[in-house]
This record gives structure tokens, C-alpha cells and sequence, in this order.
């Protein structure tokens, strides 16, 4: 690497630091929310386990929607999702574009429909904009925090994406200043043991962990500020542009097949067989269903199947809704293939490692939480090195207070959705609720206790212990036992809970270990 003055080093460490340091608590907030949504969906069966692994979307699917849509009057029928749920009931919600007073944007309106898989029965219907309203179309208030949390810091939209955005481009900023300012890389990534003790210092721990997550931190930010920075700025400002300010013209010719408008009226094709077909093609599950123009000649089925063997993204495949007649696969984004379709594309499985099922999964846990430990222990080594002054010292115990404390209030939001659904209360409500109640253990220590060690100890047994805690809480609630689990095919729901208790013993593990002195830094960051 090209050697740099002693001048531009200093400036690089300045950035590195001050862009950690500014927003580095929130930043940390967002690296541990992601690292735990990446498994969102696996959290979601598991929190509402005890339903079997039908494939909602196949054998009745026609029935089902046929019934809901066809009493329905003809401006709901212009556009009509369908999908299941994590309890496996069948959402269908046929909807039509209009203004909402209260924000004033163009947004989706119409009934929604949650059914029973395989009868069909009506077990809720919603009418309104439903996408303000998430009781209304996900079944696990547990996955719907976590990922808002992640998404947008539960802030109002859409200022909540843009400030994740800036803070994805702040962790692109600490990766590649780091980068540079990294002489000896290579050597970094392999520090060896001192004098027969673990490593040194905090210092090295820091350096090792940033080493292996540095190009993961960038391409994270990246990913991260694209889907943060698309639906508030880029996308309305190509509306402005290339469509006078239309983004439901903008949408359609991105995401829509294109069709000669034909109003006349044709029967349907049995949408059961067209979701056969789809998922025969291609070789994996069906995620989403889109009915276009129900009952005119001009309907068009999309089709969007979960990314098949050898493959990183989703497949959209188009089918003509009066014949049935498979049309052929359409690019998520536009009407042909680009190489901008294909790098769109990668986006999602890249950010989430969602593209080698649990294993990639896992990968992407692990460097997440090396990433998250990176900003901490950054934190803390800017901290040290100015805690002479007690404005960074007082900083310096709200760092430690926030690294424990998001982990706990993740737990008893956890607890608290349970909880909520074992009494009848609105877990949609307790869930956030619980996360806010669950700092009040860790806000208290941290004023109280003066010793940051023994601090630390504390929140590890409190960790520990919620993580142990949680399994039982779940099926003493009313939630399988693993016999009833396994029986049912909830593999998920066995897999989480004892990942929980390792978790959870592995902590109080820890907070047992005796403390060994540290030595101190020789060189603290700056």
C-alpha cells in the first residue's frame, strides 16, 4: 500500500474516529438489529410456532381467491397481492392507488383478507390503507419490530430510512478510511499471541476484528444506504424527473410486465395451476403472487419465486391471466435484462446473506457481530484516550450502558410478545413496548454502579439469564415443546431455542471467569 505522510495519516485517523464516534451508538443499534433480522423470517416461525408447512400458495389457492375478489366492485380488482403469513394463513388484498389525506402520498387501498389455508374461511378482514396497520398482514409482531428497528430505528418515515442511510454511509466512511490507514493488512489479519497471553490488548482485539470485517462493513453500508436512500430520495427524484413527478408511472414501468390496455371482460385461468408451473420451472417456493386487471383480458399473473438452486435472486415469472399461458420470466427491475437489473438484484442477497439458506446466514451473523463489536471497541479506545476529561467519561459509561443495554431490551421485547399473546393483549403493542422497559435493568446499574467491570458482569448474567429464560417463557405461553415441534416439522422452532440456551450459558459462562488484569495499550487510538 502507498506509503502516506505523517500529516494524512493523522487526518485518516481523525475521519476514522470522528466517523465511528459522532454516530456510533446508533450505528451499533443498527449492525446488532440486522445481524439478528437476518434471520427475521426464521424468528418469525419460530415466535408464532405451532402450525405445519403447508404450502398455502398451490392446491386451493384459486378457490380461495376467487371467493374473496370476485363479489368485490371493480376498482379493487386492478391490483390484487396475495401471500402467506408465518402462521401459514393465506393474505389476500385486493387494492387500487389513491392519495392518503393524512400523508399525502399515493398509497395502497383496499380490503384485506386473512384466510384459512385450507378452507378458506375468513378469519379477518381490514379494510383502509392496510401497510400502516402490520397486525393486519404479518402474523409475528416480534419479526415486525426487529426489522422496523433495523429499517428505520422505529423512526417516522421516511426519516427513519434516511437516517440509517446516513449512518450506512458513515460505516463506509470508518471501513475505508480504516483500509488506508492500515500499514501492515496482511500482518493484521493474523495478530499472534505476546508473551504466552490471549491478545494484548483491546487495541489488537479491535484491529483483528475490523481486519477481517473491513470490505463486509463497506459492502453493508453500501447495500444498507441503497435500500435506505432508493424509496426517499433516488426513486421520487427519478419520478420528478423521468415521469413529472408520477412514481406509480415510475413503478409500473420498473416493476410491471407491459400490456396493451384491453378491458373487455375473460374468466380467469386457475391461478392453482400457473402457481404449479411457476414453482415447477424454476425449482423452488413460491413468495408473492400479483393479479393484474382480475377478469379483463389484459390481466397478467406475476409470479415471484424464491431464488432457485445456484442462483442469488428472486424470479419473476409472468403468466397471462385469462389463458394461463406461461409468458416467460420478466428482470425484477425493468422490462429487459441490464446489467443495472443484475446489480439491483444482488442488493438484497448481499445485504441479508440470503442466498446459501442457513449457512450463508450464519456467516453473515458472525461478521455482523464482529462489526458490532468493531464499533464498541472503537468507542471505547476513542474514549480511553480522552477520559482524562469527564464529558468522555460520562460518554464513556453510556457506551457501556447501550452495549449491553440493546441486547437485554431485545430479550424482553421478546418476552414481552409471549407474554402478550398468552394473555390476549396486542403484541403488536407490548412488543415495542417490552424493548422500552427492558433498558430500565440496565439504565439503573449503569448510574449505580461506579466499577465498570462489575457493571459488565451484571449485564452478562442478565444476557445470560434471558437467554435461558426465553425458551420456556415461549412454551409456557402456549408454545410447542420440541416432541410437538418436531412432530409438526418446526425444525426452526427446536433450532432457535437451543441456540438461545448455548447462548444463554455461554454468557453467564463468561460472567463467571475470573478477571484478568489487562496490560495496558501501548499506542490507544486516536
Amino acid at each position: 500500500m502507498k506509503n502516506l505522510s505523517q500529516i494524512q495519516i493523522k487526518r485518516l485517523t481523525t475521519v476514522h474516529g470522528w466517523s465511528g464516534t459522532i454516530l456510533g451508538v446508533l450505528l451499533y443499534a443498527v449492525i446488532v438489529t440486522g445481524t439478528i433480522a437476518v434471520f427475521a423470517h426464521e424468528i418469525a416461525d419460530w415466535s408464532v410456532g405451532g402450525t405445519g408447512k403447508t404450502d398455502t400458495l398451490s392446491a386451493t389457492i384459486d378457490r380461495n381467491v376467487r371467493a374473496v375478489v370476485e363479489p368485490l366492485p371493480e376498482k379493487y380488482r386492478h391490483s390484487i397481492g396475495v401471500w402467506k403469513t408465518a402462521r401459514s394463513e393465506l393474505i389476500v388484498f385486493p387494492h387500487f392507488h389513491t392519495r392518503n389525506p393524512e400523508t399525502g402520498k399515493m398509497e395502497d387501498y383496499g380490503p384485506m383478507f386473512r384466510m384459512d389455508r385450507g378452507t378458506g374461511e375468513v378469519l379477518a378482514r381490514h379494510e383502509g390503507f392496510a401497510f400502516l396497520n402490520a397486525d393486519w398482514y404479518r402474523a409475528s409482531a416480534l419479526e415486525n419490530f426487529l426489522v422496523d428497528l433495523h429499517v428505520q430505528l422505529y423512526i417516522p418515515e421516511p426519516w427513519g430510512l434516511i437516517v440509517t442511510g446516513i449512518l450506512g454511509l458513515t460505516m463506509m466512511a470508518a471501513g475505508v478510511s480504516g483500509l488506508v490507514i492500515h500499514r501492515h493488512l496482511i500482518r493484521d489479519l493474523f495478530v499472534a499471541e505476546r508473551s504466552g497471553e490471549r491478545l494484548v490488548s483491546a487495541r489488537d482485539r479491535h484491529v483483528l476484528a475490523a481486519s477481517w470485517g473491513l470490505v463486509f462493513a463497506f459492502l453493508l453500508g453500501f447495500t444498507g444506504s441503497f435500500f435506505s436512500f432508493a424509496p426517499t430520495i433516488t426513486f421520487p427524484l427519478l419520478a420528478e424527473v423521468a415521469f413529472g413527478g408520477d412514481q406509480e408511472a415510475l413503478e409500473e414501468t420498473l416493476y410491471t410486465p407491459q400490456v396493451n390496455e384491453d378491458a373487455r371482460p375473460v374468466p380467469m385461468a386457475d391461478l392453482g395451476q400457473m402457481v404449479s408451473r411457476s414453482s415447477a420451472t424454476t425449482g423452488s417456493n413460491t413468495g408473492y403472487i400479483e393479479i393484474m386487471n382480475y377478469g379483463r383480458a389484459d390481466s397478467r399473473i406475476s409470479i415471484w419465486q424464491e431464488p432457485p438452486a445456484r442462483q442469488l435472486s428472486w424470479v419473476h415469472n409472468v403468466f397471462d391471466g385469462g389463458s394461463g399461458e406461461f409468458l416467460g420470466a420478466k428482470p425484477i427491475v425493468g422490462q429487459k435484462p441490464s446489467i443495472g437489473g443484475v446489480l439491483y438484484d444482488l442488493m438484497w442477497p448481499l445485504h441479508a446473506g440470503d442466498f446459501a439458506g442457513v449457512l450463508s446466514k450464519s456467516v453473515w451473523v458472525g461478521l455482523g457481530s464482529a462489526m458490532a463489536f468493531v464499533v464498541i471497541s472503537g468507542l471505547r479506545l476513542w474514549v480511553r484516550r480522552r477520559e482524562e476529561q469527564p464529558l468522555w467519561r460520562r460518554f464513556g459509561r453510556v457506551i457501556t450502558i447501550v452495549a449491553y443495554g440493546l441486547p437485554v431490551a431485545i430479550l424482553t421485547c421478546a418476552h414481552a410478545n409471549f407474554l402478550a399473546l398468552a394473555t390476549g393483549a396486542n403484541p403488536f403493542w407490548w412488543t415495542p413496548a417490552g424493548f422500552l422497559i427492558g433498558f430500565a435493568p440496565c439504565i439503573l446499574p449503569g448510574l449505580l454502579i461506579s466499577d465498570d467491570e462489575p457493571l459488565r458482569r451484571l449485564y452478562r448474567y442478565l444476557l445470560g439469564g434471558g437467554c435461558v429464560l426465553l425458551p420456556l417463557i415461549r412454551m409456557a405461553t402456549g408454545g410447542l415443546d420440541w416432541r410437538a415441534a418436531l412432530h409438526a416439522g418446526q425444525t426452526t422452532v427446536v433450532s432457535v431455542d437451543i441456540t438461545l440456551i448455548l447462548l444463554g450459558f455461554t454468557l453467564i459462562w463468561w460472567a463467571q471467569r475470573p478477571r484478568i488484569a489487562a496490560k495496558p495499550d501501548p499506542a490507544p487510538a486516536e
